[in-house]
């Protein structure tokens, strides 16, 4: 057992040297870890099999161009290198996806479902989005006071940048000192973009329990935040809308719900 730890100490630190040393030949290194990630989100149907090399040049050139920098600049020696790169790559095929869905948008070409809505045979695939997005409206005002909490999370997880009234919808009686710790590591998600979810969470999860007076772990956080993104493509999944939505498609269509509706909980409190 102490065998192994060493060698994986000793792995951990000869590839964070080669990311400092040669940053490109580290990438290539990688590239069987970058394939296996890509395949995985092919196989959960974010993106089809025929995109996966065309999604692995989209990750390499994305690395190549600025990525790979960011990575040196922000990587802490602390913090293991192989769940940072994969977190990383899992960012650029969801932002690879959610550009194709942007562009199929505009090609009128996007379908998220799989049955056809009602007793229509056809139906032109901006309505069928429209649709999914009232659906989303309707869903997410279902869980009435619960709600700002909810939506507060969707968008730190998310990295879409909050705001002080989606702090104080959440917790109205905030203190300044808490609503700006908050504002300051969540209101400008290129700041946090390329960090992996467990540091974010666990940037959150203090503020969250001094907030409501909790000891909740970060990782008890994550999941709950997991639990509810699946369990709306559970309920969007169903009739009348038969959506084919995934944890990380329920994503995707919320950022285009929040980039559509940014002031969507305006008459929520």
């Amino acid at each position: 057992m102490k065998k192994q730890v060493f060698a994986d100490v000793s792995v951990e630190k000869e590839e964070g040297e080669l990311l400092f040393r040669d940053a490109s030949a580290y990438l290539e290194k990688n590239q069987g870890v970058i394939k296996a990630i890509v395949l995985k989100y092919s196989e959960s149907g974010l993106f089809g099999r025929s995109d996966v090399d065309d999604v692995i040049q989209y990750v390499n050139e994305r690395m190549l161009t600025g990525v790979l920098e960011k990575m040196r600049s922000q990587y802490k020696p602390m913090c293991r290198l192989m769940p940072y790169l994969s977190k990383i790559v899992s960012n650029l095929c969801l932002e690879y996806a959610k550009k194709e869905l942007k562009r199929n948008q505009h090609e009128k070409k996007v379908d998220y479902t799989r049955s056809h809505f009602g007793t229509k045979e056809t139906m032109s695939e901006d309505i069928a989005m429209r649709e999914i997005i009232e659906q989303l409206e309707i869903l997410l005002s279902l869980y009435g006071s619960r709600r700002p909490r909810i939506e507060l999370l969707f968008k730190i997880s998310l990295r879409i940048a909050i705001t002080e009234e989606d702090v104080l919808r959440c917790y109205p009686k905030c203190n300044k000192r808490l609503l700006n710790r908050l504002l300051l590591s969540f209101n400008d998600p290129e700041e946090y973009r390329m960090a992996p979810h467990s540091d974010m969470y666990g940037q959150l999860i203090p503020l969250i329990n001094e907030l409501e007076g909790t000891s909740k772990t970060a990782d008890a956080l994550r999941k709950s935040v997991d639990m509810k993104l699946d369990e709306i493509a559970e309920i969007l999944n169903i009739a009348p809308i038969n959506a084919a939505l995934t944890r990380e498609t329920v994503k995707m269509l919320l950022e285009n719900y929040y980039s559509e509706f940014p002031k969507s909980m305006e008459n929520v409190i």
